[in-house]
Parts: C-alpha cells; structure tokens; sequence
C-alpha cells in the first residue's frame, strides 16, 4: 500500500504481528526528524500471544517426549516440540528448570508464526551447559519464530541467537527474556546475551529484532583485558529493531557490525555498561555501510567508555536524537560530521537505581526524561506492554512514566 502525503511516500507492508514500513523525510516532531528505511516494528503490546495459532502445544519439566505435546500429556523439552511445531502454533513451556543448548530449525511464515513461550514470564528457566565460540543457550535456524519470557543463563557464550545457519532465520524475535549472569569466552567472537545472528555469512537474513528484554551481566572471562567485551544486545544484519530493553552490567550494552544498517535503536534503559551504544559494519561479509540507522529516546547512565559511538564504516544517514545521558563518559563520537541532536546531558531520576537487577528504572516525577522525546509509529508498548504514544511526545527510556507494575 502506498500513500501520497505532502510529496513524501509511505509505503506499509503487514508482516507478521508487526509491520515493515518506509518513510522518506517523515517527520515525528518539530526539532528532530526521524528518517527509518524499510525497519520492521514489533509491537510488544500485540505480540505476547496474539498471534493467530494453529494448535497449542505444551512442554513441562514433568512431561515426557512420548507424549502428544497436549496440556494432558506435554511434552519433556522443547527441543522435541521443534520437530512436531508447524506455522501459527504456540509452544507454551510451565515453570520449572529445562537444560538449555537448544537448536530450532522449524520456521512460521508470514502472519503465522511460531511462538515459543514462557506461560508465567520468567518462570520457565532454560540453563546452557555448552562452552566455547557459537555455543547458546537457544538458536535458531528457521524464520518468522518468537523467543518470549524466558529465564535465560547458563555457561554458553551466547543466550539467544536468533539467526545461526543458513538463509532462512528473518523475521525472529526475542521478546520479554531474562537473560543473565553470563561469563562470555575471552576470545575475537567473545559472547552475546542476544543477537539477531547472520546465518551463513550475515548474508540473506534480515528483521531479527529485540524488544522489551531485561540483560544483566553480560561479561566476558576474567574482564578479558585488552580483548573483546562481551555485548548485550548485538545487531548484525539489516532491518533489526532494537526497543525497550533495560540492559544493565554489559560490556557493549547494545552493538551494531558486520552487515547491519537500517538498524533502530529505540527507547532503551542501558546501565552501568562498558560502551552503552555502538554503531558500525565491518570485517565479515566485508562491503557493507551501516546507513540510515537510528538512535532515539534511550537512557544511558554511567558508561565507562564512550556513550555513543560510531565505528568501521558508516553512512551520512544515521540520527541520533533525543537521548539522555549522565555520568560516567557522557562523550558522543560520530563520523562523517554527524551530530547528535536533542542530547540531554542530567539525572534521569529512576525510581531507585541499584545498578542491578534489583533496581526500579521507572521514572520519578520529576525525571527530565518525561516528556523530552518524540514517539516512533510502530513501537507501539513500553517494556512491560504499557501502550506508547503513536505521535507527539513521549518519555525517554524504557518504562513510560506512571507504570506501576
């Protein structure tokens, strides 16, 4: 569908629960344009559980593989309901403790994807006992598949990739997850807690995306001195989304590479982290220019490094806009003579920041976040699903003011 409106050109495609949209020059407010090409949203608030589903199948730590996967008789691991799942059905997985290192290679396709799902948030724990470079707690190989509410930890140097092998893992999502207390390989690859993956070469794949998760210690071994950090949420490829996580401990807090461009980084609580934002391309597949990426309406508090950082090969069409940022390194370095615009440089006044999972990042009265960025048509909920303005003005960071859960 294309509209014509005051000679710009929207163009909408449904995908999924979400959309793909492009704007050319498409204004969200009267100091700051942001200019979004072909970014896929993910709307939380529509996407915990709302997904047309085929059948319903259950996993349990009490069931058994011999089962048939039904609420009666669920399944023992959610590795074998990988075999059994086809398009639009929803693996609910009860509370208890599962061993993690699980590969899924079956895949949804558009507007019936598979969801695998945590039926009480956080209370379905999945535990890696893998080591070593491409070791996870969970990845994927097929496409159009969602990661929600899960415990995730473990010794595995990643714990979700959402785009592992092959071509065919686009459009998988990471939603609501717990991922924490990791101690990633000191090594050139390092570890993530989620990233979008690049299958065979970061080749082919696209629109993996990452919203409303909670990361908290993401670290590599030993600190790893003089080597590389481990990250928290890690974009390698085009048209991901990146929206409404709180990671707190990391060394990159979120990090964009390899064949990423087009990438949206939007209304994050980062804290206590390493680097807080890192943009750029680079090494494999060698080529490529991290362009029309957006940074928008995130909280950064207390980096050691620089706040946000451009790296490797950049485009002249990057925004950063409307971003709050205290103590620590406050620095902001860009290439190709960008600036950043709408930086706010005070206290965002959490409620009660401990600087651990523990902590309350929801904003005081008083916060100079409230009210100080503009919304992004498309991300439509906060971290825990309160309903986001679709134009206007907004808050900065990933809890809306007034949430009370």
């Amino acid at each position: 569908m294309f509209l014509k409106l005051q000679n710009r050109f929207m163009l909408v495609t449904f995908v999924g629960w979400g959309f793909s949209a492009l704007f050319l020059s498409w204004p969200i407010g009267q100091s700051s344009r942001a200019f979004l090409r072909l970014a896929q949203f993910s709307p939380v608030a529509v996407a915990a559980g709302s997904a047309p589903s085929s059948t319903i199948r259950y996993v349990s730590s009490t069931g058994s593989d011999s089962g048939d996967g039904s609420s009666a008789h669920p399944w023992a691991t959610i590795q074998h309901a990988d075999r059994f799942v086809r398009p639009g059905d929803t693996v609910m997985v009860r509370n208890g403790t599962y061993k993690g290192d699980i590969t899924l290679a079956s895949s949804g396709v558009t507007g019936q994807p598979i969801l695998y799902k945590a039926q009480n948030k956080w209370q379905a724990k999945l535990v890696g006992t893998g080591k070593g470079d491409g070791s996870a707690v969970v990845r994927l190989g097929g496409g159009y598949t969602t990661i929600e509410g899960f415990d995730i930890s473990g010794s595995d140097a990643n714990g979700i990739i959402l785009a592992y092998t092959g071509t065919a893992a686009s459009f998988n999502r990471a939603i609501g997850n717990y991922v924490h207390d990791m101690i990633t390989p000191c090594t050139s690859n390092s570890g993530t807690a989620i990233e979008t993956g690049g299958g065979h070469n970061y080749v082919g794949i696209t629109h993996n995306d990452m919203i409303g998760n909670l990361i908290v210690n993401i670290t590599p071994y030993n600190g790893c001195p003089g080597g590389h950090q481990a990250s928290g949420l890690y974009a390698e490829i085009p048209y991901s989304v990146i929206a409404n996580n709180i990671v707190i401990n990391a060394g990159y807090a979120i990090q964009a590479w390899h064949a990423a461009s087009h990438v949206t980084i939007f209304g994050n609580t980062l804290v206590n982290n390493l680097r807080p934002i890192t943009m750029g391309a680079g090494d494999s597949p060698g080529g490529r220019v991290n362009d029309y990426s957006l940074v928008q309406n995130n909280i950064i508090y207390n980096s050691a490094s620089t706040a946000i950082a451009e790296t490797g090969t950049t485009g002249v069409h990057n925004q950063y806009v409307n971003n709050l940022i205290y103590r620590g390194d406050t620095s902001i370095r860009l290439n190709n003579g960008l600036h950043a615009t709408g930086t706010i440089n005070a206290d965002p006044k959490f409620v009660n920041n401990t600087g651990t999972a523990a902590g309350n990042y929801r904003l005081q009265p008083s916060s100079p976040a409230r009210g100080a960025g503009f919304a992004l048509p498309g991300v439509v909920a906060d971290f825990n699903g309160r309903v986001r303005p679709q134009s206007g003005l907004t808050d900065l960071g990933a809890h809306l003011f007034g949430e009370t859960r």
